[in-house]
């Protein structure tokens, strides 16, 4: 590694609340979500290189179809610049799984850029913005509102906090299947999110407003989602529920023994597992 590569941390992401409220002219639907920054994540490390180079940390993916690599070239479009830069990115986050791992690997890339770039914050947020939904929440992680498509952000307090256990099972749901198998009947308008808004306003977090309109297409598309999530219940998990689009599910806990312990209850299942915790905003570690 050399002294003038970038480490820049990608953290996952869960949902604590999405809730469908009807269908846009784009396409695409008007939600009411929380996004919830964990501390477990990739990794990306940059460097200095004449051209955008490096492969995909996802096996079979070309780089002109990673978000990651993406970003890079949006980017030294929209600022005009020809220096380039080797990206290079340990996976943990698993492909698919509703975490927004290629949304924070591109997030976290634009990050680097503005500082090997000295690119302009407008430039980086106007491109985060076109890369899609997720990618804006991540160039500031920590727990936030998101209207319209997920992507008209506005920054709420730090959670209580929890410590997290991820599951999932050996599937993959794409946002767009997810989104496409959502039933209109399944839309419930956002009020039970934005109550939940209001009780992190005032430092609570309440389990039984936690809600995700995806989770039955979800379950219809991957059944074994509905065992992830009954066996993380019968773990203690308050709430258990799905991560974002799917197939990940989560559960919350509030010590990390009693997530240990629930992790432990699921090692029957050929599960993928993970102990997090909601990530800790930079001035809050700072005091």
């Amino acid at each position: 590694m050399t002294a003038t590569t970038l480490v820049v941390p990608a953290p996952a992401k869960i949902n604590l609340g999405l809730e469908v409220r009807g269908r846009r002219d784009d396409g695409y639907h008007e939600i009411v979500t929380i996004f919830q920054a964990l501390e477990f994540g990739d990794t990306v490390h940059l460097s200095p290189a004449p051209t955008i180079q490096g492969e995909s940390a996802v096996e079979g993916l070309a780089p002109a179809a990673d978000l990651a690599f993406q970003a890079a070239h949006e980017l030294q479009a929209r600022i005009g610049t020809t220096q380039g830069v080797r990206i290079r990115i340990d996976k943990r986050i698993p492909v698919a799984a509703g975490l927004a791992g290629g949304s924070t690997d591109a997030a976290a890339v634009l990050l680097g850029l503005r500082r090997l770039w000295n690119a302009k914050a407008g430039a980086v947020a106007e491109t985060a913005r076109s890369l899609g939904a997720d990618v804006s929440f991540f160039l500031d992680p920590g727990t936030a509102l998101g209207l319209a498509r997920g992507d008209e952000l506005h920054a709420l307090p730090p959670v209580p906090p929890r410590w997290v256990l991820l599951a999932r099972p050996e599937a993959m749901i794409s946002a767009r299947d997810a989104y496409g198998e959502l039933q209109q009947a399944e839309w419930s308008g956002g009020d039970a999110t934005l109550e939940q808004v209001d009780a992190i306003r005032d430092g609570q977090l309440s389990p039984h407003l936690a809600t995700n309109d995806l989770q039955p297409a979800a379950i219809r598309l991957v059944p074994e989602v509905a065992d992830v999530l009954g066996a993380l219940d019968a773990a203690g998990a308050a709430p258990a529920l799905l991560a974002g689009s799917g197939p990940t599910c989560f559960g919350l806990f509030p010590s990390r023994s009693a997530a240990q312990s629930a992790q432990i209850q699921l090692q029957s299942h050929a599960w993928w597992t993970q102990v997090t915790r909601f990530a800790v905003p930079a001035d809050a570690a700072d005091g």
